[in-house]
Parts: C-alpha cells; sequence; structure tokens
C-alpha cells in the first residue's frame, strides 16, 4: 500500500518514530497527515488535537520540561465558599456603596491575590512554552535571537489548533478548512526541520529568514 506521506513527512515521522524513540507522538502525527488528506467527520477537531499536543507537549518531553498549568477551579471554588452575594456588582447598588466599596476579609484578598499572581506567572511560563521548540529543536539557546516572525507565526497556528481542538459550531467550512491547512502547515513545515540534520535545518531557516525579509 502506498504510503499516503511525502518525503519530508517521511522524515518526520522518522524522526519522531526512531530517532525521539517517541512513537505516540509519530502515530499522532501520521494520523493528522491521513486526516488532512481524507477529511472523515470531525476531521478538524481531530487534527487540531493533534496539532496542540504536538506544540504543546513535544519539546517538553523531550527537553524534560514539566508543564503546570493554574489550577483555576481550585482556585475558584475556594473562593465561592468565601464569597458574599453583597460583595457583587447589581444595578441598584446605593451610591454610598459604589463610591465607598466594600469591607472584604484579608482572606478572601489574599487569596484573589494568589489567583492573580499565579496567573501571571502562567502567562510568563506560557511566552517560555512558545520559544522551547526552538530551544529544543532548533539551535536557539538564547529566546532573545529567535525571528519575532518565527515565534509569532508559531504561536498563531497553536492558538487555533488550541481554539478548535474543541468541539463547538464552526459556520463557513471552506474558511476553516483553508485554515487548517496553513496552520497543518505551519507545523509541518517546522517539525520539518527539526527533523532534518543540523546544516540542512539552519540552511532552510536562514533561508524562511532571508524571504520574509524581502
Amino acid at each position: 500500500m502506498k504510503s499516503v506521506l511525502k518525503k519530508e513527512q517521511e522524515r518526520v515521522y522518522d524522526w519522531l518514530n526512531n530517532t525521539l524513540e517517541l512513537p505516540v507522538f509519530a502515530e499522532a502525527y501520521k494520523g493528522a497527515v491521513i486526516l488532512k488528506e481524507s477529511k472523515p467527520a470531525g476531521y478538524i477537531s481531530f487534527i487540531a488535537h493533534a496539532g496542540r499536543d504536538l506544540m504543546n507537549i513535544l519539546a517538553a518531553t523531550v527537553s524534560g520540561v514539566k508543564a503546570q498549568r493554574v489550577q483555576y477551579q481550585q482556585h475558584i471554588d475556594k473562593l465561592q465558599g468565601d464569597w458574599q452575594d453583597e460583595w457583587g456588582f447589581s444595578d441598584d447598588i446605593s451610591m454610598e456603596v459604589a463610591e465607598k466599596g466594600h469591607l472584604i476579609p484579608i482572606q478572601v484578598c489574599q487569596r484573589i491575590s494568589i489567583l492573580i499572581e499565579e496567573h501571571k506567572s502562567g502567562r510568563m511560563r506560557s511566552s517560555e512554552a512558545n520559544g522551547l521548540f526552538f530551544s529544543t529543536f532548533l539551535d536557539y539557546s538564547d529566546l532573545e535571537k529567535i525571528p519575532k516572525n518565527f515565534l509569532s507565526e508559531w504561536k498563531d497556528t497553536k492558538e487555533w489548533f488550541l481554539h478548535n481542538a474543541h468541539l463547538r459550531e464552526k459556520p463557513f467550512r471552506a474558511e476553516i478548512d483553508d485554515k487548517l491547512v496553513k496552520h497543518f502547515n505551519c507545523l509541518d513545515g517546522y517539525l520539518y526541520i527539526a527533523a532534518s540534520s543540523q546544516y540542512d535545518r539552519l540552511k532552510e531557516l536562514n533561508e524562511i529568514l532571508d524571504a520574509t525579509n524581502q
């Protein structure tokens, strides 16, 4: 049976499966390629799931970086138990309360403060995570030297996968499909560069940068 993978995609699959020894990522990648070509029912969400995990988890798995997520539900559950309805906003709030505000207990303020600080740290980790693929696979040890257009393209693609990985009403099917092809090709290109030899991938990165600056 003829492989559905192109030559460059075969290299990516071999790199994931044999070089990195991560068959679960290799199979997810291959499956996404097959779905992209065959377009069965639900293929957009399935491909977005695979793309999301390749972008979020692959570099972290290889580099040993453990992702830490802000536990929003736990924080909100704790706040909900202490929060008083009278502290909320309403249309009939008196001018005196509107001007002076409410006296909220210190433990509630502390919980809100912790939530905000963890959220800020999470945003910083997210920004660093966007550069992790480049530092792990593309020889950019200094994140400040990663071309801004590379990071911007990577971030846009990851956000698109994240947004489309869950089921929701998706109008304008043709438009969604065009964006899927665009973003998957972006991920596919970076995976191929990462799977190539050091000389080849540095050469191709320079070619991408030169083409962008023209």
